[in-house]
């Protein structure tokens, strides 16, 4: 509105109260001003009659022309024939290198056999533990085998196949040490562990938090064990095993003091990939093939 209607308005209400008498002389000129609008609104209105009659057909193809869904990932990896599957392999026996470089242990093995369930091969990515879920994440890996616990904090973030070994946590000391062999005996004591593992989580509640000491990797882990920078290692049944094994001045102190599951990871709302690899690992439950992989492996 230009300057002028506006001062007109404004004398138009001051003259209609406080002079009557000037009402109907000023009533002419403002009649101008308003005109137009009506016309405006209806032109606005056809135009944008015109508009929608013009783009909303090419809107409404558009929103009910469904977009060609993503295949299945348990299609995709039966088209690429094979299952790309990420492991941690400083994990022994459960996964870890032998002499030759070649990825060896239960959770190979087991990968292997899906994968044969599957009708595809498997095809193994060796990552180390910390970037091995965002390479989940990021479809670098299809699935990841490598001794993961199964606990709520995981599940809230990925999907999980049916656990396929229980492996529970126990202390790990040098064999000279009679002083700890229960948890009970681990306050004030230094215990060594893979970082973000339960591991980890599970030593927090035993000692101080600035005793639980770190590691990128078990086998730095064992190192500062052996060397006498930490009192114990906590580990998996499992893996403790293999470290035992391996350095003959170490030894399992304890019992296992947990239950932990190990399952498959996958990433969340591929149910067909979860239903499906959830089926291979009770056909080969009932072939016996579990069993022998722990024989293998564990015993």
């Amino acid at each position: 509105m230009i300057d002028s209607e506006i001062i007109l308005m404004e004398k138009t209400v001051l003259s209609s109260e406080t002079h009557p008498e000037v009402a109907n002389e000023i009533e002419p000129q403002i009649k101008p001003a308003f005109n137009y609008k009506p016309y405006v609104l209806i032109g606005s209105a056809a135009t944008l009659l015109i508009l929608t009659a013009a783009f909303l057909p090419q809107y409404l193809d558009n929103k009910i022309t469904p977009t060609p869904a993503q295949k299945p990932n348990v299609e995709k990896i039966i088209s690429n024939k094979t299952i790309v599957i990420g492991t941690d392999a400083t994990y022994p026996p459960m996964e870890t290198l032998d002499d030759s470089g070649n990825l060896v242990g239960y959770d190979i093995d087991l990968g292997e056999k899906i994968a044969e369930d599957l009708g595809v091969t498997a095809t193994f990515k060796n990552i180390e533990w910390d970037n091995l879920f965002t390479a989940l994440e990021n479809g670098d890996v299809d699935v990841i085998i490598s001794a993961v616990t199964i606990n709520e904090e995981r599940k809230l973030l990925y999907d999980f196949s049916d656990a396929y070994l229980n492996a529970g946590q126990v202390i790990i000391t040098q064999k000279s040490n009679n002083t700890i062999s229960d948890v009970a005996d681990l306050d004030g004591k230094k215990i060594a562990v893979q970082t973000e593992t339960t591991n980890e989580t599970e030593a927090q509640k035993y000692t101080s938090e600035d005793l639980v000491i770190s590691y990128d990797n078990f086998e730095d882990a064992t190192t500062a064990l052996v060397n006498g920078q930490v009192d114990s290692i906590f580990s998996d049944l499992t893996n403790a095993k293999g470290i035992v094994q391996n350095n003959p001045t170490l030894k399992i102190a304890s019992s296992p003091f947990t239950n932990d599951f190990y399952g498959i990871v996958i990433r969340p709302s591929e149910i067909d990939l979860t239903n499906r690899i959830d089926e291979a690992l009770n056909s080969l439950r009932q072939q016996g093939f579990l069993v022998f992989l722990q024989q293998k492996w564990l015993e």
